[in-house]
């Protein structure tokens, strides 16, 4: 019994179809080893929802490289030379392969920083994953810091190997100037023979003739090959070669001890570590993937229980991928298994793509439910547990098998494994053996399939085995599409119909025998060379009907480009019809104010004034109305009935169209070549042309100017005009709408300054009113109060 979730796949099902080596080129995009290792560990599995989590996280990781850059670096080292000893005890681990663990450990840790300031749509998985991730920046810094990329420890690494790399240095350099005096004293010239100072066994020594006249006294430590020099340690200086020897042990040491101390640190955090390094994998299988997609302009597969097997537009990625390496590319096929519990059986001519076709759906899925992008425009997939592909000869000489009995065996061994949901894949199915037999079998066999309830697509060239397709209605049957003309496959696959062999018809073309041919011809018979027109014929129909969908498509895409267009005209209409609406009542409006107050500056009496003052607001409260009605497209409508023919206007659009037809409350309306279906509330009569609404607003303008003009009322006296409002105790919220009903006042009655008082308090009133009238259409200036004016608890303004 398999566990949830798995996916059975035998090693020749997945050796056929080539999943191995999509992996591989899958990898090809990774920057890391750890990422290159998960991708090549894919396997397919059969849990729907652990494959939709799967794929989300592959088109976050999409959308992260283009929107955000690569989630990783082109490049990373390999941490698996440290992670090894780390995981061994005492372990001694050298600093470079350390240095790499701690390069991939920052890198984990930038990365965890980057995702959790993703924004917070659309990259849920991608944040969850860097929630994982431990940040060992305080761990790996020091390591990164303090080792050289080509492993060797800086000064820095510790306190002490400082101070004994400068003790080596100091000891060093007065060992060489000792050599070198001896070297350059003109006594030594028939000595020396040359005027260098080396080492041998790790001390610093002298070139010395060996034929010198006088010896030097020292000790010799190598010979050169000829014999004819010596290298020589003068006694002078065994002291300082010893010291610089012993320092030389103790920087050794130090190291050592430095380095293994880092390891020590690594070790005991080493499920942090690991954590970390699979983190990186992770994210880099996801960037891989991502990277993959792009390349074999991939999509994301929708993988649902019992969906049906719905290719379109699916390419080889392997096949694909050479051919455009020739400047050529592969030739999309649609497949279609609805419901998908069935049989396809696909026909055709020798090398019409039957296999190719066969391996491109079963390599299409196993990536699918690996987790990969598949190469085509859309892909809807059942979610399958088992797999099986009879594809090939396997005929072999040592086994003692024919190609029928190797066929048989893996048919016999295919169905003693069975378990649904299953899809299995055969190449020439019944193959081998005598043509009525071989169609037999063959019918037999998937005929077991559909009683179990397992999916299965079959390539045949046997005649009795395409009949059998067109009567059982679990049986869908595809041919691949023959050019009669040129007799060259198409690689096209036409559903419905079955292909025609047309073997002889290729040998024909291929040189064969004229005479050959036509015996050929005569052999075949009258009645199948009948069938086979009967074939070509059907298959040239449903050509037809399928060129009759693809132009009915264009056409609907084109009528769907054209209504997208007129909606964007009709919004861009409305919206300016409002801003032109917006103008006019604006500018009506002032116009309104401004006549109101140069009638209200002839009005003495206070009470006369108040009156007029109200019927103004009243008038523009009847102006505003007027003037929305008429320049706005959303006057009241009065119902009517529509019907074919009628001009109407939708309103929401602001267009214009002849009524189609009339469906309840829904209207197909045509507007130039495209239609639209709206709401019937949606429309409104074309009315005859009226008179143009600005003049009709201005005459009532003028109406209401004129009513109030008859009766002039008297001037207000200076002493009653309003010269201050206080604020005090008021909000924010409540004071501003006072500030405006102030100034407008103020203004009506010809006021040049006022003074407002909102007094000292936390400042939060006397900032919001200051703010409030810097950019007030009815301010000039203002200042906060002079000392006997109420200092900064008061502002004082200066109308226009």
């Amino acid at each position: 019994m398999s566990a949830p979730g798995a996916f059975d796949l035998d090693p020749e099902t997945r050796r056929v179809l080539e999943l191995d080596a999509v992996l591989e080129y899958a990898s090809s995009f990774a920057s890391s080893a750890p990422g290159t290792a998960r991708l090549l560990a894919l396997r397919p599995i059969a849990d729907a929802r652990a494959l939709d989590a799967d794929h989300a996280a592959v088109d976050e990781a999409g959308q992260h490289v283009v929107g955000h850059g690569r989630l990783l670096p082109a490049r990373l080292p390999d941490p698996a030379p440290a992670l090894e000893p780390l995981g061994r005890e005492g372990m001694q681990v050298d600093p470079l392969p350390l240095r790499e663990l701690a390069v991939v450990l920052l890198e984990a840790a930038d990365a965890r920083r980057r995702l959790a300031a993703l924004p917070g749509e659309g990259f849920a998985a991608l944040r969850a994953l860097g929630r994982e991730i431990p940040d060992l920046t305080a761990l790996a810094r020091p390591v990164v810091t303090h080792v050289t990329p080509d492993g060797r420890l800086e000064d820095g690494a510790s306190p002490e190997l400082a101070r004994i790399r400068q003790a080596i240095a100091r000891v060093g350099e007065r060992l060489r100037r000792q050599l070198e005096s001896f070297l350059h004293d003109p006594s030594s010239a028939t000595v020396v023979r040359d005027d260098f100072v080396t080492q041998r066994n790790g001390r610093f020594v002298i070139p010395v003739r060996a034929d010198a006249p006088k010896a030097v006294e020292g000790i010799v430590h190598a010979a050169s090959s000829s014999g004819q020099t010596l290298f020589v340690e003068p006694i002078a200086s065994v002291a300082l070669n010893n010291d610089l020897v012993r320092l030389l042990e103790e920087e050794a040491a130090e190291r050592d001890r430095v380095v293994r101390g880092w390891a020590e640190r690594f070790r005991a955090r080493l499920p942090e570590v690991e954590a970390a390094v699979s983190g990186i994998a992770e994210l880099d299988g996801l960037q891989a993937r991502a990277l993959f997609g792009r390349a074999i302009e991939g999509v994301r597969p929708r993988l649902l229980a019992g969906a049906p097997v719905d290719l379109r537009g699916v390419r080889h990625p392997l096949l694909d991928r050479r051919l455009k390496e020739q400047g050529a590319g592969c030739i999309p096929i649609s497949i279609a298994i609805d419901p998908y519990d069935r049989v396809l059986l696909i026909s055709g001519p020798n090398t019409g793509g039957k296999t190719v076709a066969l391996k491109t759906v079963g390599l299409t899925i196993l990536m699918a439910q690996s987790g990969l992008p598949v190469a085509a425009e859309a892909a809807t997939i059942p979610v399958f547990g088992q797999m099986r592909a009879d594809i090939g000869d396997h005929q072999s000489i040592d086994a003692d098998l024919s190609t029928f009995s190797a066929h048989v065996r893996a048919v016999t061994r295919a169905l003693s494994e069975a378990r649904t949901p299953a899809l299995f894949l055969f190449d020439e199915i019944g193959t081998g053996t005598e043509p009525g037999e071989g169609a037999a079998l063959a019918q037999a066999i998937l005929e077991r399939l559909l009683a179990r309830g397992i999916t299965a697509i079959a390539t045949t060239h046997h005649a009795a085995l395409k009949g059998w397709a067109f009567s059982d209605e679990r049986v869908l049957s595809a041919a691949m599409e023959f050019d009669p003309e040129t007799l060259r496959p198409t690689y096209r696959v036409l559903p419905g119909v079955a292909g025609a062999s047309a073997g002889i018809e290729v040998a024909s073309r291929l040189g064969l025998d004229p005479a050959i041919i036509d015996r050929a011809r005569s052999l075949f018979g009258e009645s199948a060379g009948t069938a086979e027109r009967m074939m070509t014929r059907l298959r040239e129909l449903t050509a037809e009907m399928s060129h009759l969908t693809e132009s009915l498509r264009d056409r609907e895409a084109a009528l769907e480009a054209e209504r997208r267009r007129v909606e964007a005209e009709a919004r861009e209409e409305s919206q300016r019809r409002r801003e032109e609406s917006a103008r006019t009542l604006d500018t009506a409006l002032r116009e309104f104010r401004r006549q109101s107050q140069q009638e209200l500056l002839t009005i003495a009496d206070a009470r006369e004034r108040a009156k007029a003052e109200r019927a103004h607001v009243k008038a523009e409260g009847r102006l505003r109305e007027t003037l929305r009605a008429t320049t706005t497209a959303a006057a009241p409508r009065a119902p009517f009935t529509p019907v074919p023919g009628a001009r109407v206007r939708i309103v929401s659009y602001d267009r214009e169209g002849e009524i189609v037809s009339v469906r309840g409350e829904t209207i197909d309306v045509r507007m130039g070549s495209a239609t639209f279906s709206v709401k019937r509330a949606d429309l409104a009569p074309v009315e005859p042309a009226g008179p143009p609404p600005a003049p009709a607003a201005r005459g009532k303008l003028a109406a209401l100017l004129a009513g109030r003009s008859r009766a002039p009322l008297p001037e207000r006296s200076a002493a009653e005009r309003p010269r201050e409002l206080h604020l005090l105790g008021h909000t924010v919220d409540e004071a501003l709408p006072e500030v405006d009903r102030f100034l407008d006042a103020a203004s009506v009655e010809g006021c040049t300054e006022v003074r407002i008082v909102h007094g000292h308090g936390t400042g939060r009133l006397r900032v919001a009113v200051r703010g409030h009238l810097r950019g007030h259409p009815q301010v000039e200036t203002f200042r906060p109060g002079a000392p006997n004016e109420g200092g900064d608890a008061a502002t004082v303004v200066t109308l226009r």
